[in-house]
C-alpha cells in the first residue's frame, strides 16, 4: 500500500538527482500539516511540499522542509487535510456538459415526472426560445426507454422540443418537432440508426442514434460565444472535483472545435486538456477504401496542426474518436450473439458503425499518422474488432509507443480481456455504472445470455490481465466526482443509498487501483507522466486538497469526499470557500 516517508531529503535527491534546490532558492509556498500521497514508485506518504515557479521543489518530511522558507515565503498549514496529485478524466465531454449547467440539464432526475416539469418550467421561462432543447433524461426511467411524443406535447404543444438522453445516443422529441424536420411514419430509417414506431409505423417520439441526426438541421446551434461559455463552466466543473486535466472524448461539432481553437492560446487555462477530434463522416462507413482512409487522415492532421500552432501547452489534438457501436438499451451494441427477446427479431445483434476491414484500414492510417486512437466500443464483438483494429495497425506499423484506448467496456470476453496488456492499449473504465441499477437489471441482462451477466463490466480481470486501465466519466453522460466513481469501484453497489448487493464481487478493485487510474494512469494517457501524475521533485505542481482520506475512511463514505482545492501550476484554480 503506502509507505510512510522517514526522511525528506533523502526523497528529494532520489526523485531529482540533477536538480538541486537550497533555501538559496526559497520556494514561494510550502505546505505542513497534511498528508501528502506522492504516488511515486513506492507509493510514499509524505508530511511536507514545497513549490517554486509552479514546480514541486521538496516533498519529505516537516524538517527537510525548513531549508525551503525565506523571507517572502508563505506558509500554509494544510490542518491535517489530504493532498493528492491532481486528478484525470479520461473521458469526457466539457463543452456539452457546460452546456448542461447553463441550459436544460435533465441529469439526475429520478422520475419522468420530475424530468417533464423541469422542462416544462425550462420552456416557461424561456417564452421567446423558438425550439426547446435540453439533454441528460435517463432511459430508464421510460418503459421500454421509449418516452413518447405525446408526453412533451402535454407540457409544450406550441414549440419544437428536442431532448437527448443522458448516454448521447437516444433522442426524444415532440411533434411539433417531427412536423418542423417532416419526419413521418414514411421516413425511413438511415443507415446506424432507429425510429422507434408504434403499430402503425408512426414514429413514436423516440429516435436512436444516428436517427437523431434527422433533427440536426433544425436545432439552432448555439454561438461561439455561448459554447465558450459553455466550455469555462464545463472545466470550472471539473476542477470543483479535483480534476486538473480532461480529455474530451469527441469534438462533435465546429462551433466546440472553434471554442477549442479560441482557448488553445491562454497560457492560463486553469486545465490540461486533450481534444478528441471526431471520425471524419465518409469514415463511419462499412465501405471505406485506403484512399479514402489516408483522406480523411490528412484532413485531420491539418485540425491537429492548428492546435500545435495555437497551444500554450494546455490543449491539444492528438486524439482521434471512432465510435465503433452503439448501446445495449437500444440494442445497438454490438454482439457476437444475438440478443434475447429483442423487438428487433432472433439474430439482431445490434450492428457496428463500421465493417471490420474499413476499422482495420482507418486505426492503422490514423496509427501511422501518430494519432492516439479513442474507441467506442461496448458489446463484445464492438471491444473484439477495437482490438483487431489495433493489432492490424501493430502489424503494418511495427513496433512503436503506443498510447491508445478503447472507452466503457461493457461487455467484454475473458480471451479479449487479456489481449489489452499485449497491445499496450488502455482499458477505459466508466465504474460509477458498475453497478446493478436500472439500466442493468431493465434494459441489460433481460436481453443478454445468462453467460454473459459475469462480463458486464469486468474491472479487477483488467488489473489480473496486466492491463492498464484509466477512469473517466462520460460526463455529462454521468457526473465526473470521482469519489463516486471510486466508491462504486470499491464496493460494485449504488454509491447514494448504500443498498443492493454488491454486484460480481469479483470485479471489484481497490481505492489504490483507483487512485493509480485518477492520477498516473491517465498522466500516461496523456503522454505528460513526466510532468504530472505524481507529487514528485520537478513535476509541476498539479494537485489537490481533500476533506478526508479514502484509504482510511469506512468504504461507504468515500462517495460524501469534498475537494477543498485544486491546483494547477502551483496556482489555485479552485477554491470550495470561494
Amino acid at each position: 500500500m503506502n509507505r510512510i516517508l522517514t526522511c525528506g531529503a533523502s526523497l528529494a535527491m532520489a526523485l531529482s538527482s540533477s536538480t538541486v534546490f537550497s533555501a538559496e532558492l526559497p520556494a514561494d509556498y510550502v505546505l505542513t500539516g497534511g498528508t501528502f500521497y506522492t504516488v511515486d514508485g513506492e507509493n510514499r506518504v509524505a508530511e511536507a511540499m514545497a513549490v517554486r515557479s509552479g514546480t514541486i521543489v521538496y516533498v519529505g518530511d516537516v524538517s527537510g522542509v525548513a531549508g525551503y522558507i525565506g523571507p517572502k515565503t508563505e506558509q500554509r498549514d494544510m490542518k491535517g487535510r489530504v493532498i493528492f496529485p491532481g486528478f484525470t478524466d479520461s473521458h469526457a465531454h466539457l463543452p456539452d456538459g457546460g452546456g448542461t449547467i447553463l441550459g436544460l440539464g435533465l441529469a439526475g432526475l429520478t422520475s419522468a415526472e420530475a424530468v417533464l416539469s423541469t422542462v416544462k418550467a425550462y420552456a416557461d421561462a424561456h417564452p421567446d426560445m423558438p425550439v426547446i432543447v435540453g439533454a441528460g433524461w435517463e432511459l430508464s426511467l421510460f418503459p421500454e426507454a421509449n418516452p413518447s411524443k405525446e408526453m412533451l406535447d402535454e407540457i409544450v404543444s406550441d414549440r419544437p422540443v428536442f431532448l437527448t438522453a443522458a448516454d448521447g445516443h437516444n433522442g426524444w422529441a415532440n411533434t411539433a418537432m417531427l412536423e418542423l424536420a417532416g419526419v413521418t411514419a414514411d421516413t425511413e430509417d438511415p443507415e446506424n440508426g432507429r425510429i422507434e414506431r408504434d403499430e402503425a409505423g408512426n414514429p413514436t417520439g423516440t429516435f436512436r442514434e444516428a436517427a437523431m441526426g434527422l433533427f440536426a438541421a433544425y436545432i439552432p446551434q448555439p454561438s461561439l460565444a455561448e459554447v465558450s461559455k459553455n466550455l469555462r463552466a464545463g472545466i470550472a466543473y471539473q476542477l470543483k472535483n479535483g480534476i486538473t486535466a480532461t480529455i474530451d472524448a469527441a469534438i462533435m461539432n465546429d462551433v466546440n472545435e472553434k471554442a477549442y481553437l479560441e482557448a488553445a492560446p491562454d497560457k492560463d487555462l486553469p486545465q490540461r486538456v486533450r481534444i478528441s477530434l471526431l471520425a471524419a463522416d465518409e469514415m463511419v462507413t462499412s465501405n471505406i477504401t485506403e484512399e479514402n482512409a489516408l483522406g480523411a487522415v490528412a484532413r485531420l492532421e491539418k485540425r491537429r496542426a492548428a492546435y500545435r500552432n495555437a497551444a500554450a501547452g494546455r490543449i491539444d489534438a492528438e486524439a482521434v474518436k471512432i465510435f465503433v457501436d452503439g448501446v445495449p438499451e437500444n440494442h445497438t451494441a454490438a454482439m457476437l450473439e444475438p440478443y434475447i427477446d429483442a423487438p428487433l427479431g432472433p439474430d439482431h445483434r445490434g450492428e457496428p458503425n463500421l465493417s471490420e476491414a474499413a476499422l482495420d484500414k482507418y486505426v492503422t492510417a490514423l496509427e501511422a499518422a501518430d494519432f492516439q486512437v479513442h474507441m467506442h466500443a461496448i458489446g463484445d464483438r464492438a471491444v473484439r474488432m477495437a482490438l483487431d483494429a489495433l493489432e492490424a495497425a501493430k502489424e503494418s506499423n511495427g513496433e512503436r509507443a503506443r498510447r491508445h484506448q478503447i472507452a466503457h467496456l461493457e461487455i467484454v470476453q475473458p480471451e479479449d480481456i487479456a489481449r489489452f496488456a499485449p497491445l499496450g492499449v488502455s482499458a477505459d473504465m466508466q465504474s460509477l455504472w458498475h453497478y446493478r441499477d436500472a439500466y442493468i437489471t431493465d434494459l441489460t441482462e433481460p436481453f443478454l445470455a445468462e453467460k454473459l451477466h459475469r462480463w458486464l463490466y469486468p474491472a479487477r480481470s483488467f488489473k489480473n490481465a496486466g492491463a492498464r486501465f484509466v477512469w473517466g466519466s462520460d460526463w455529462p453522460v454521468s457526473t465526473s466526482d470521482p469519489f463516486d466513481s471510486m466508491e462504486v469501484a470499491v464496493l460494485r453497489r449504488d454509491p447514494y443509498t448504500n443498498e443492493g448487493e454488491t454486484w460480481n464481487e469479483a470485479e471489484t478493485l481497490t481505492v489504490d487501483d483507483m487512485i493509480h487510474a485518477l492520477t498516473m494512469g491517465g498522466a500516461y494517457l496523456m503522454g505528460q507522466e513526466d510532468i504530472r501524475g505524481s507529487l514528485e521533485v520537478g513535476k509541476r505542481a498539479d494537485f489537490i486538497v481533500i476533506d478526508a482520506d479514502p484509504y482510511k475512511i469506512d468504504p461507504s463514505a468515500i462517495s460524501d469526499i469534498s475537494v477543498i482545492a485544486t491546483y494547477v501550476d502551483g496556482r489555485r484554480v479552485y477554491s470550495s470557500s470561494e
